[in-house]
């Protein structure tokens, strides 16, 4: 059951996925100098892993569709190995354990293919907020990710199944950043569209109402059909704190909920926001 401050916390490092999908990208670009703390394969050509810890904070919805937010402080950890080429195997929250099963960079243009698989932890969950509806734990995705891009800019995709027992479903993110460094390089930025698309029994397990569930709670049966969840807009900002390896990164997601998941009864309201402050150090 997910509860109390951990269920909070599965909650709200969703966010946490897009910080290292673009870390991952910074990496497989080829562009000169990256920010302290990240892996930087064209100042530190040397193979070797990668390790940054810090700790967050995190405003997030009490479960998706809710008009009430959870404020929660949270651990953040992240390890890599590095080469040449950028990340080839990495362990974190968001992403999971998992590597990368092809790699293509242009050092020239900067241009880069990646594609990669993991198995993960899937945060798309329902609490016990609303009573008489039954719970949606934590799954364990097997996730197939693709990346392409350059300097300025990268889309990604990820398609993700569980395959343990929680929503038991499927769905694919799609998204598409702009990026740009400030302070010499030090620092950088991501901004772009984001977007969900599920399957019939994600989205059910998410914002359907079983007739069961409809007698204990009151509210009417619901069957939410497959397409698409929500459509977004998501920024990041990532820094140096002056000399020191400490970075600060800051993230906010606004999404609004479409289609048959902005039907559903249990929803409060259909604009969701998100907001990640995070100090970490690399090691």
């Amino acid at each position: 059951m997910v509860r109390g401050f951990f269920g909070a916390c599965i909650a709200a490092v969703m966010p946490l996925v897009f910080v290292s999908a673009v870390m991952a990208q910074e990496e497989g670009s080829g562009k000169g100098r990256t920010p302290r703390g990240l892996a930087n394969v064209a100042a530190s050509p040397s193979p070797g892993w990668r390790t940054e810890f810090g700790v967050g904070l995190i405003a997030n919805p009490k479960f998706v569709g809710s008009d009430e937010y959870n404020t929660t402080p949270i651990p953040y950890f992240d390890l890599r190995y590095v080469d040449q080429k950028g990340t080839r195997f990495f362990a974190n929250v968001p992403q999971g354990l998992g590597g990368y099963l092809y790699r293509k960079v242009d050092p020239q243009t900067g241009g880069f293919l990646n594609i990669g698989a993991a198995l993960a932890p899937g945060f798309s969950v329902r609490d016990d907020s609303i009573e008489g509806l039954e719970e949606v734990d934590i799954a364990a995705e097997a996730r197939l990710y693709a990346e392409i891009g350059g300097r300025r800019w990268a889309a990604s995709a990820t398609l993700a199944q569980d395959v343990g027992s929680g929503h038991e479903g499927s769905y694919l993110d799609v998204s598409v950043n702009r990026r740009g460094r400030f302070m010499g390089g030090r620092g950088f930025y991501a901004v772009g569209p984001v977007l969900r698309f599920g399957d019939s029994v994600y989205k059910d397990a998410l914002f359907g109402i079983t007739p069961e569930e409809s007698e204990e709670s009151g509210l009417p049966e619901y069957s939410a059909e497959a397409g698409v969840e929500r459509i977004g807009l998501q920024g990041l900002v990532s820094m140096p704190l002056a000399q020191s390896k400490w970075r600060l990164t800051a993230i906010l997601r606004a999404s609004q909920l479409i289609d048959n998941a902005a039907d559903s009864p249990i929803i409060v309201d259909k604009t969701q926001l998100f907001f990640l402050t995070s100090v970490t150090r690399s090691f």
